[in-house]
């Protein structure tokens, strides 16, 4: 409704058919929009965006000589009218600070109890009408294999829930025994500074079989909001599938140009590379290495150095506020432990490069204790992006 508003209201806006219109007869009025004066502050609103203050007593003049409405009724109608104005413009206010509309990426993750969680990428563009959600799914790992979507959903604003169903006959390169996931994600919004998140669970049947995907595992996915690309919204798809067949044509001339290269780079000491400043937290990209769901409020997390102890320094940010700062990782654990206090809430864990040791980049094993639960998951940090976490609590 409020879409149509405004572009009826646009519409109306052209001045020559607003003259038009307001030349039109009484019982031509009547006839085109009912009998009666109820719709009078309706019509009102319906025009009145984007118009200036001055046109518009304007047109409310002129359509107080149309209908010979009584200046107290008028007074009347426009009061209504500017408090229907302040609410929908707080209302606005509260829906676009969760507008979904852009392009999100994060990470998919499958788990089977007691082992290691394979993940892969996914990246969804969404395009929000009110409450409907439309767009495109797009999950891939390395230059091996991707599946392409589309998708719709719906916004449950009241619980702050997003679901979201793949459809359709999917576009993808799998090894000749794998099967397109037609997934559908049940997803909670929530932000922490300025970064906006997609956390939740996801599940599926096979793309052309009744066959349940990955019965009997933890299926998770947590995706945050991109910057705006710098293409066109509507060539998602396009631009996605020349990224995808581009690092796939020049995958092996990489891997085989990056050795010597490599080499000169870590050890050749003219080359300089950039130093963070100070301890706090550096604007870089954000890059979802692990998700997890966890039953137990107090959560433990223990970083080592990664491989060769090459004097790896990090910071660690929980929900970007500082909690090991400047520290040198080694063989000897470091460790920190926090709670979270009230169910189904979710904790960002970024790991800060400080340096890039002797052997770059940046890497730790990182181990997570809550419960009965233990991962182990190796991150990796630069100067240009940070290691990130996405923990949710929730109890059994």
């Amino acid at each position: 409704m409020v879409f149509l508003r405004h572009s009826l209201g646009r519409a109306l806006i052209d001045f020559d058919s607003l003259w038009f219109c307001l030349k039109l007869p009484k019982n031509l009025w009547l006839l085109l929009f009912g009998v009666g004066q109820k719709w009078f502050a309706n019509l009102l609103l319906l025009v009145s965006t984007g118009i200036s203050d001055n046109f518009k007593f304007y047109f409310l003049r002129q359509l107080l000589i149309i209908f010979n409405v009584e200046k107290q009724s008028l007074l009347n109608l426009y009061i209504r009218y500017l408090i229907t104005t302040i609410i929908i413009a707080i209302t606005a206010s509260s829906v676009n600070a969760q507008r979904l509309s852009g392009v999100w990426g994060g990470k998919i993750s499958r788990m089977v109890p007691g082992g290691k969680a394979s993940v892969e990428s996914l990246e969804m563009q969404i395009s929000q009408f009110g409450n409907s959600l439309t767009g495109n799914t797009f999950a891939f790992r390395d230059t091996s294999r991707f599946v392409l979507y589309r998708m719709d959903g719906r916004l449950n604003r009241k619980k702050k829930e997003i679901f979201i169903s793949e459809n359709g006959w999917p576009t993808y390169l799998l090894p000749l025994e794998f099967y397109p996931c037609e997934k559908k994600y049940l997803l909670n919004y929530f932000k922490i500074g300025k970064t906006q998140y997609l956390v939740g669970t996801w599940g599926g049947k096979g793309a052309f079989t009744d066959t349940t995907c990955f019965p009997n595992e933890e299926l998770l996915v947590v995706l945050q909001k991109l910057p705006k690309p710098d293409y066109p919204i509507e060539y998602f798809v396009t631009q996605k599938l020349v990224n995808y067949y581009s690092r796939r044509k020049n995958a092996d001339h990489i891997i085989t140009a990056t050795a010597d290269s490599l080499q000169f780079a870590l050890f050749n000491t003219n080359v300089e590379l950039p130093q963070p400043e100070d301890s706090s937290l550096a604007d870089r990209k954000i890059d979802i290495q692990m998700i997890a769901k966890l039953p137990d409020s107090l959560i433990k997390i223990t970083f080592y150095d990664n491989a060769i102890i090459d004097d790896d320094t990090i910071s660690v940010f929980i929900n970007k506020k500082a909690v090991l700062v400047k520290e040198r990782i080694s063989a000897a654990p470091l460790t920190y432990s926090f709670s979270i206090s009230k169910p189904n809430t979710q904790a960002e864990i970024l790991m800060q490069a400080e340096n890039l040791g002797s052997i770059p980049p940046n890497t730790a094993l990182m181990i997570v204790e809550s419960g009965s639960k233990r991962y182990e998951v190796r991150l990796s940090a630069g100067f240009t992006t940070h290691a990130a976490i996405i923990i949710t609590y929730a109890p059994d």
